[in-house]
């Protein structure tokens, strides 16, 4: 741990250093301010998008180095407040020089193979056959480019325990249209027990707060050109594996474990016919999985254990056909036709003490066909549609659809409204999932207002109603300004019939409703609960999402090494006006904004806020993310009583230091610099923990810190070399 703190003061005076100076320094004039973008359309060869769509903004890559992030997939992750769309906040689409990005090589690619970055519009989703609710992040990349980025991490809760090991390597080589990667990493996280969280309750050191993981992942791709056709293949496969302690019998610890074996492989084409834009894809996917966990053991000491197995096997197939069929007098209609077949196989077999071994398999098919259209009415106005129809055996036709107005009164402001109606068949896991009975599981009663150890039920709830999903969307959209100052809105209600999920938190409503799923002892305490997925009659959500992001250059040219300073600060307000389930007919609505609760953080939140700030100065920046909702209250369930639970307000902020050491000026003229980065982090950096109490002031078991955020602060050590 000296040595970790020796690189984390290192660091810091790498990162800090340049940042305090940023007001004493002024780089060189560049030949253009950072930022200062235009709405050219996209014209190159390569990456170039099937309508030639405008780009909302272009990123480069002195814009990318300031969020001090490794791959794509990071980001993605790094860009989502300027991805917002006024429409939802769906993650973006993401393409690989203009064609749709493979799960493995959107996880092994690094940021330095990016040449650009685009940020598309909605309607762009809808050529690739998404719903135009989501914005599209197309990533240009380096036309060559060969690295060999290598990267160790090591992190630790300051109060102690969560302790976690990982370390990751690639392989990349861009040649013209011919790309090649191979992905290896490799994670190992200890185990936080409860009583290292000071967690007063019986036999708590054989209780595990979070589980031992231990997971392994190898990926490659190939991608490149077949006969003038853009195709790929990747493939990969994962493993990894859980432990934990689930409390005492007989002064002995039960133990639970998972294992899991994934395998995918999968395969991409797309080309030209004539002016449309044609593709295919298949993949193939095989899931194995074996779950035990200990419930008693026998005189001679030997554990009594449930086991189940499942095997999951989905094979997909689809062609998609997109281009620009009918030319009205306000401009192209932009179509995407895509038609899809899916396989499943889902196979489970459970073993119980004493019981014979339960066997239990479903197959399904979906055949699939989904119509996306842009219509231009006007010069400022545009129609979108969306239906499709997924034909699920067993269930039967599922229809869904959208309808949509996108505005542009004048240019920089969008304005937009979605209506949807959505169909959706719940899943195989849903349905066929083997039991899994975990004992000594921490349980908040409402009902008796009491904390209690249970045995939860976890698995497929059997037969189950497709979920009816109506939403109602109005947005706006104002931006990019002054280089990448942007501001948007989005008004969302959701109406949807048979929800799929877990059950509600424990009150007297929801035991009414599933009288079945709970099973009490002769006093009346809880000792099961079968957690299974069920259906809701209905939720209702209604909810307002409304802030802004601000980009800025700091000072007034780049660095000597072309990489310009900046500063970028944006601030997300989530407004829920509506949150209400109704369980089942004939019983109260549940009011999650006024007394009902929605989970362990209590009630819903009216507001929920998200801050993120980047400052990059000389090679080193800072990321700072914070978090905060508002206090809720949960009412107990017997009015006479004064057992109302009030939880407090949580605000959380979390800092990433990094500083590339090629760049930083006290190290850049070094050879082992190049290529080098270093981080320090902390999660959580205040170790704030909401609070909970009841009106006598007193907490809870279920609700102690310990419980409600196991690690706490958590600070992580990371160097990464690319070779």
């Amino acid at each position: 741990m000296r040595v970790q703190w020796s690189i984390a003061l290192c660091l810091a005076s790498c990162v800090c250093a340049p940042i305090a100076r940023c007001q004493e320094t002024r780089s060189a004039p560049a030949s253009s301010p950072p930022g200062n973008l235009t709405e050219a359309v996209i014209s190159a060869p390569r990456g170039e998008t099937n309508a030639g769509t405008a780009p909302i903004l272009e990123l480069t890559p002195s814009d990318l180095e300031s969020y001090g992030v490794d791959t794509l997939s990071d980001l993605v992750e790094a860009l989502r407040p300027l991805t917002r769309s006024s429409r939802s906040d769906q993650i973006a689409v993401v393409l690989i020089n203009g064609h749709l990005a493979g799960i493995a090589e959107f996880k092994t690619l690094p940021r330095e193979a990016i040449e650009r970055v685009e940020i598309l519009p909605e309607t762009v989703a809808l050529q690739y056959g998404f719903s135009e609710n989501q914005r599209v992040l197309n990533f240009i990349l380096r036309e060559h480019y060969r690295a060999l980025p290598l990267r160790l991490s090591d992190s630790g809760a300051t109060e102690g325990g969560d302790q976690t090991e990982s370390s990751d390597a690639s392989w990349v080589r861009l040649e013209d249209e011919v790309r090649s990667t191979l992905y290896g990493s490799y994670r190992d996280a200890a185990w936080l027990r409860a009583n290292q969280r000071d967690i007063q309750i019986p036999e708590n050191s054989d209780l595990t707060l979070q589980p031992a993981k231990t997971d392994a992942t190898l990926a490659g791709t190939v991608s490149g050109q077949v006969l003038g056709v853009a195709s790929s293949l990747e493939a990969s496969i994962d493993t990894d594996s859980t432990r934990s302690l689930q409390g005492e019998a007989d002064l002995m610890p039960l133990r639970q474990s998972e294992h899991d074996l994934t395998g995918y492989v999968a395969t991409q084409f797309t080309g030209l016919l004539r002016n449309y834009v044609w593709g295919a894809t298949a993949s193939y996917m095989h899931e194995q999985s074996r779950s035990t966990s200990e419930s008693e053991f026998n005189p001679d000491g030997t554990a009594m254990s449930d086991q189940t197995d499942a095997g999951f096997n989905v094979g997909n197939l689809q062609l998609s056909l997109s281009g620009a069929p009918l030319r009205l007098p306000a401009g192209q209609l932009l179509a995407n036709l895509k038609l899809a077949f899916q396989y499943q196989d889902f196979a489970t077999d459970s073993v119980f003490p004493g019981a014979a071994v339960m066997h239990s398999t479903l197959v399904r098919t979906v055949r699939s066909g989904n119509f996306n259209a842009s219509i231009p009415i006007t010069a400022e106005l545009a129609a979108t549609l969306n239906v499709s129809l997924d034909n699920v055996s067993n269930v039967g036709p599922l229809w869904s659809s959208s309808y949509g107005l996108a505005w542009i009164p004048v240019k920089r402001i969008y304005i937009d409204a979605v209506l949807t109606d959505r169909r959706t068949a719940a899943t195989v896991q849903q349905i066929e999932a083997p039991p899994i009975f975990t004992p000594n599981v921490e349980t908040f009663d409402f009902i008796k207002d009491e904390t209690v150890y249970i045995t939860q039920i976890t698995g497929g709830g059997g037969t189950l109603q497709p979920t009816d999903d109506h939403s109602t969307s109005l947005g706006v959209s104002l931006g990019p300004f002054l280089g990448g100052t942007s501001f948007t809105a989005h008004y969302q209600q959701n109406r949807v019939s048979n929800a799929i999920g877990a059950l509600p938190p424990l009150t007297s409503e929801v035991e009414q409703a599933f009288p079945d799923r709970f099973f009490r002892d002769d006093a009346g305490t809880l000792v099961e609960l079968d957690d299974r997925a069920v259906n809701l009659q209905r939720q209702r959500v209604d909810d307002l999402t409304w802030g802004f992001n601000l980009r800025a250059p700091l000072g007034t040219a780049s660095t000597p090494q072309g990489v310009s300073d900046r500063i970028e600060f944006s601030a997300f307000d989530t407004w829920y006006l509506r949150d209400t389930v109704l369980i089942r007919n004939g019983l109260p609505e549940l009011d999650l904004l006024n007394g009902a609760p929605s989970d362990t953080s209590g009630g819903q939140p009216r507001h929920k806020l998200e801050l993120r700030g980047v400052l990059y100065k000389s090679g080193a920046g800072a990321v700072l993310a914070a978090n905060w909702h508002s206090a809720t209250t949960v009412a107990g369930s017997d009015p006479t009583l004064q057992d109302t639970l009030y939880f407090s307000s949580l605000g959380t902020v979390d800092l990433r230091l990094f500083a590339d050491l090629a760049r930083v000026p006290s190290t850049r003229a070094h050879d082992w610099a190049r290529g080098a980065r270093l981080y320090f982090s902390v999660t959580n950096l205040f170790d704030r923990r909401q609070s909970v109490h009841d009106a006598t002031d007193a907490t809870p078991i279920a609700f102690e810190p310990g419980y409600l955020d196991p690690p706490g602060r958590v600070i992580t050590l990371s160097a990464r070399k690319v070779l």
